[in-house]
This record gives C-alpha cells, sequence and structure tokens, in this order.
C-alpha cells in the first residue's frame, strides 16, 4: 500500500474516477464517511497518458471540498496553502498541514457539512456525479443538501460539472433520491408523491 497524501488524510469511504481522457488529468471523487464530513474532489496536476501513467500520478494535484448552495449551484474550494483563508496565521504553515489536516481545512473555508457521504458514481453517458449520504441522526438542523433533521435514513445527491468538464471548479446539484419509509419520507418538506415513491 502506498499512502497519497496529496490526496488528503479523511476517512476515505471509496475513490471513484470521473471517465479517463488521455492527455487530460486523472479526476477522482470521495466522501469522508462521519457525521458532518464533505465530498472532496481530486484533479491531478499532470495528465493521464495510456501505458504510462500510474499510481504515482495521484501524488500531485488539488484537493477541492464541496460547497452545496441553497440554490443548486456549487464550488469546489481548493484547499491549497495561501489561498481561501488557509495561512499560517490560520494554523496552516504549509500545504503538508493543509492535507493532514484536511478537515480542518474543509471547516475553515465553509464546506458543506453532509450526513456521512460514502460511495459515489459517475455515469458514464452524461457525467453526472452521484453520492449517497447514509444518514445523521446528529443533525438538528436542515439545509438544502441535507434536508431532513435527524435524517435517519439518508439520501442521494447528484451534481453536474460545468461544462461537462470534470476539473471544473463550480457545480449544479439537485436531490436525486430520499430513502425511508413512506410515512416517514419527505421531499423539499412536502410529503412524497406516487411518483416520488420506489419500492
Amino acid at each position: 500500500p502506498v499512502k497519497r497524501t496529496a490526496m488528503g488524510r479523511v476517512r476515505h469511504e471509496g475513490v471513484v474516477f470521473a471517465p479517463i481522457q488521455e492527455g487530460r488529468p486523472l479526476v477522482a471523487y470521495s466522501g469522508d464517511d462521519a457525521r458532518f464530513e464533505y465530498i472532496y474532489k481530486f484533479v491531478t496536476a499532470r495528465p493521464y497518458q495510456a501505458g504510462t501513467t500510474n499510481g504515482d500520478i495521484l501524488d500531485e494535484g488539488t484537493l477541492y471540498v464541496a460547497r452545496f448552495n441553497d440554490d443548486g449551484s456549487g464550488e469546489w474550494i481548493a484547499l491549497v496553502q495561501g489561498q481561501n483563508g488557509l495561512t499560517a496565521e490560520a494554523g496552516f504553515p504549509d500545504q503538508a498541514t493543509v492535507l493532514v489536516h484536511a478537515r480542518l481545512a474543509a471547516d475553515l473555508v465553509g464546506a458543506t457539512p453532509m450526513d456521512r457521504p460514502e460511495w459515489g458514481a459517475v455515469n458514464p453517458n452524461n457525467g453526472d456525479v452521484y453520492f449517497n449520504l447514509t444518514n445523521n441522526s446528529r443533525r438538528e438542523e436542515a439545509d438544502a443538501a441535507n434536508p431532513r433533521a435527524p435524517n435517519r435514513y439518508g439520501h442521494i445527491v447528484r451534481w453536474a460539472e460545468a461544462g461537462g468538464d470534470h476539473t471544473a471548479t463550480s457545480f449544479t446539484w439537485d436531490l436525486f433520491l430520499l430513502s425511508g419509509t413512506t410515512e416517514e419520507s419527505s421531499f423539499n418538506g412536502q410529503p412524497l408523491t406516487d411518483e416520488q415513491i420506489h419500492n
């Protein structure tokens, strides 16, 4: 095993890759599987080259954390020392500190705390990204991306990167699915309709 510190030290629940394109950076998404933690994206510094690229490509790149805005827009905030408030004065004297303390860095830059982000998937046809939020019995205040408090059953959030480019720093998102019983689930504060219920 090789530590890939550039991808951040968090409780990675797995890593899913965007479709690989020759001559373009690799893009990897991961969730930090804990209550009120974050969804991350890693974009490699070097492009993928068939036949020569190996796992070392994951040693250099930019780590981003997601902010889900209430209006359905989203931002990928770079966790880079010297940017977005990640300064020595704030306790981040170098990039190694940012990466080893990625959770604290994500707190500082104002990422959206999620309900235990776990696995993800990328639609190979249109590039949409799906991420499962398992549950969060400790959530007391709902927000747009985590619409139930407490969240006993979990949900799935979906987003599309700007221009269909997985290296983009902005996206649009929506709630793809809310899990749970028909009696206890709701969608945007409203009862589920027959169309929203899947058995």
